[in-house]
């Protein structure tokens, strides 16, 4: 995830790994779990058919994406937070660094809450939640709905990202929902009392320093008050954004490459350093509902 509006600073994750090289086959990049199955599951028992409705394949009964066909999707990922935080799904920090013991994030109420807090040592602590080695996939559509912290400092996103390369030099990457409510209103980020205003979406090739196309989506409101759906339509050649189904950017860009998801509050960018005005806890966090993806449904 690159800073903004600062393009020339790389990412902040930088040091490589080895995985298994990216595979050709857009099935082949799909990895489910048998704790992803029964939450999927679960996502489909919203629509259950009365008695006197035919009931439908499990595939129809689970959610589209908001806004589309979802006659023309099938669902590979999804979790609803109504079970908990579940490990076999995420992990709770990036494969280069260790997790902070201290938890600032918790699944309550049917939702995942990552919120800003600090530490023994009162420095703020960085939270990432990913699902770097349990899924990954080439092309789809990716969606989540949210509510976003407010104050200065916090940095929520949601990103999909690929450090596949063993050299470190190729890192493609799409964010598709970056925040930064610390800006303030001369900055166009956020409003006064620095309740988030507005969002950026940002395509990285993954050649360094390399953008394929970048937009920051203005006078959205308080993105902080409310839940909205921000999402992405990834494509061969094209990479479509959506906010609360309506198409808000798009690009022609080709990312051939597999990538995982990941959920995040950081700090600093656009939002500034966090201080002792940064609403800390709970009642100031990153809220999200779901997060689904699904895959282009093959055509016949």
């Amino acid at each position: 995830m690159h800073l903004i509006p600062r393009p020339a600073v790389a990412c902040w994750i930088f040091v490589a790994m080895s995985l298994a090289a990216c595979g050709q086959d857009t099935n082949a990049n799909i990895v489910e779990s048998d704790q992803y199955k029964a939450i999927a599951a679960s996502a489909s028992e919203t629509s259950k058919p009365s008695k006197k409705q035919a009931a439908k394949p499990a595939e129809e009964k689970r959610p589209g994406p908001y806004g589309q066909n979802p006659d023309d999707y099938v669902l590979t990922f999804a979790d609803e937070f109504e079970n908990g935080y579940n490990p076999a799904i995420w992990n709770d920090t990036t494969w280069d660094k260790p997790s902070h013991p201290q938890k600032n994030y918790a699944v309550e109420g049917g939702m995942l809450k990552i919120w800003p807090e600090r530490d023994a040592n009162e420095q703020f602590i960085p939270r990432v939640l990913d699902t770097d080695g349990k899924f990954y996939q080439t092309y789809g559509y990716f969606e989540i709905e949210a509510k976003l912290p407010r104050g200065k400092g916090p940095w929520p996103a949601f990103w999909l990202y690929n450090h596949d390369d063993t050299n470190g030099t190729f890192r493609p990457e799409i964010d598709i929902m970056e925040a930064y409510p610390g800006g303030g209103p001369e900055s166009y980020w956020s409003d006064a009392k620095l309740n988030p205003t507005a969002y950026a979406v940002t395509i990285w090739t993954g050649k360094p320093k390399e953008k394929g196309g970048e937009k920051m989506l203005m006078e959205l409101g308080d993105l902080s008050s409310k839940f909205h759906k921000y999402a992405l339509k990834w494509e061969p050649h094209r990479q479509t954004f959506y906010f609360d189904g309506k198409e808000v950017y798009s690009a022609k860009v080709s990312m051939p490459h597999r990538m995982y998801i990941l959920l995040d509050v950081l700090y600093g960018s656009a939002s500034g350093d966090p201080d002792h005005t940064t609403p800390t806890g709970r009642k100031n966090a990153f809220e999200i509902k779901y997060v689904r993806a699904w895959q282009f449904k093959k055509k016949k």
